[in-house]
């Protein structure tokens, strides 16, 4: 029927399909599926066609989610309305996490966001809200020229000069 279930040189277990259907090995449990591995380093490795390309495994009990392909992406989607949307990717070509274009991050009550268009950053917060910035840490701009910090009592604004424009 093109699937075997055997055992390779190396003593593991092989289950193999020549199905082409997307289920065509199929796990299906009324209960739960346990993935165990028992070495740390070894884990759960995610192939396409022979190459690795995700790893799940684990150091001193953290869990560590390892995209294995250089500079290539962990992408997460979901489906928003029927159409299959981008919100976020860990971008291994930068090291860095970007959500997409007019995705926002929530912060705390989902009144409270950061978004991001590709030209401006937008933070949009509940009615009431402030943005805090501690006490002593200053808002600097361009190359710290210009600056405004405050410590509790006192707001300082510092630059080369200041205009006030009505």
């Amino acid at each position: 029927s093109g699937l075997t279930i055997g055992s390779n040189a190396d003593g593991d277990l092989d289950i193999v399909s020549d199905g082409t259907n997307v289920d065509s090995i199929n796990i299906e449990s009324a209960g739960g599926i346990t993935l165990d591995a028992g070495t740390a380093g070894s884990g759960i490795v995610y192939e396409d066609d022979g190459t690795e390309m995700m790893r799940i495994h684990n150091s001193s009990s953290d869990v560590i989610l390892e995209s294995k392909v250089s500079d290539k992406d962990i992408i997460f989607k979901v489906n928003d309305g029927g159409s299959s949307t981008e919100v976020a990717r860990f971008d291994g070509d930068v090291s860095s996490l970007r959500f997409a274009a007019n995705k926002s991050l929530a912060l705390g009550a989902a009144a409270n966001t950061i978004t991001g268009d590709g030209t401006d950053i937008s933070f949009a917060l509940a009615s009431g809200s402030d943005i805090n910035i501690a006490a002593n840490i200053g808002l600097t701009f361009g190359d710290d020229g210009e600056k405004i910090e405050g410590d509790g009592t006192d707001l300082t604004i510092s630059g080369n000069n200041i205009n006030l424009t009505a």
